[in-house]
């Protein structure tokens, strides 16, 4: 059997989109699919989650199997689960989270059986309308304030920085030597001919 799936955001009508899979692909197949046609980045962790009667997640389809050995899970991996494994009478609709910082997903409803044609071949997209939401959502930029005009930037703590640098040494230091004096340090006097002069007079 094939199924149709109508992908769509939660409480809003401004996307949709409709996804064609045989019973016997799995979930990995419709999850590459759905980034395939919505030109989302594949790299970035995504889950399928059924549900109960009361719209609750109860179990996890994972792109990958994070569990340990010693966890007792419900969690199943994409690649060896197939679609009719899961989708039957008792699960009908199911979350496909696409944003886990957000929390943010599609409703993944199915829609009926699909008559394929032999021209075919599954999983397929029958339509794709609406805007298509961005995968990822940051507030970075309002956060860290990266827009802000150059003057509107604090400059307070470098205007102090300097000024405390500016009279790290005053132009007499506490010793009474001026800069002159520090230039000099070191060298020894030019009436000697040689270093070795001045050696043997000290």
């Amino acid at each position: 059997m094939n199924y149709r799936f109508e992908i769509s955001l939660p409480n809003s009508s401004d996307f949709r989109c409709e996804i064609a899979m045989g019973g016997k692909q799995t979930f990995q197949q419709f999850h590459d699919k759905i980034i395939e046609v919505l030109g989302y980045d594949g790299s970035q962790m995504a889950s399928f989650y059924t549900l109960d009667r009361m719209g609750n997640r109860v179990k996890e389809i994972a792109l990958m199997d994070m569990s340990t050995e010693d966890e007792e899970t419900d969690t199943l991996v994409m690649d060896v689960t197939e679609i009719q494994e899961i989708v039957n009478a008792n699960c009908i609709e199911l979350e496909y989270v696409f944003d886990f910082f957000n929390n943010r997903y599609f409703r993944v409803e199915y829609a009926g059986e699909y008559i394929a044609d032999s021209a075919d071949v599954l999983p397929v997209c029958i339509y794709c309308d609406g805007d298509i939401p961005e995968q990822m959502e940051f507030e970075g930029e309002e956060k860290w304030g990266f827009d802000k005009p150059e003057e509107e930037y604090d400059d307070s703590f470098m205007e102090e920085f300097s000024n405390d640098s500016d009279d790290y040494r005053d132009e007499d230091d506490e010793f009474g030597r001026d800069d002159d004096e520090f230039e000099d340090e070191g060298r020894y006097d030019d009436r000697y001919e040689s270093i070795d002069d001045y050696i043997d007079k000290l």
